[in-house]
């Protein structure tokens, strides 16, 4: 089985746009948990006014938790695809920038709480749309049997334990730098 075949397995391009439906639902409910402090963090990142803070703090978990949602449903996956993508350029966008003008020190309000932005949550969200894209692509046309669900579901377990150990890296990445320091 080539790289390619691999890739356009059902049960891979399954198990991504089910991963990243769950991390994104994850993502939107801890902003929506405390949208005032998600509405700071986005004021925090110094690129909208106090209005248009507020405006994005409440739109974009909603935006994100309805990415998330239409993911896992086949027939809405392309819609969660185009707005998880949406929600990634947006926030990659806006870290980008502040890393750019030397703002390293902002939190990220990415919603998991006491990570700062950096290069390496760039990479991550890059990452993050790579299996959004995956998510969106043509499956190879072959009938799931009953092992590939189990399958898909390891695989979900498998990611979802990928991302949670590099927020967890790149979380403890600015306090593990003052240690050294």
């Amino acid at each position: 089985m080539g790289a390619t075949t691999f890739l356009f397995d059902p049960v891979v391009v399954h198990a991504a746009a089910a991963a990243m439906g769950i991390i994104l639902i994850v993502g939107a409910l801890g902003k929506l948990r405390d949208l005032e402090l998600f509405r700071y963090a986005v004021e925090n990142y110094g690129l909208l006014g106090s209005t248009a803070s507020a405006l994005v703090a409440r739109v974009l978990p909603a935006v994100e938790l309805l990415a998330g949602l239409a993911l896992i449903l086949e027939t809405t996956r392309l819609l969660g695809v185009l707005l998880g993508l949406a929600v990634m350029a947006l926030v990659t966008g806006a870290v980008a920038i502040n890393l750019l003008r030397g703002m390293g020190r902002i939190e990220c309000g990415c919603g998991t709480g006491g990570q700062r932005i950096s290069w390496g949550l760039v990479g991550r969200n890059l990452f993050l749309s790579a299996a959004l894209l995956l998510a969106a692509a043509d499956e190879l046309p072959r009938s799931l049997g009953a092992i590939d669900y189990f399958s898909v579901a390891g695989a979900i377990l498998a990611l979802l334990v990928l991302y949670a150990s590099a927020n967890q890296l790149l979380a403890n990445q600015p306090l593990l730098k003052e240690l050294q320091s």
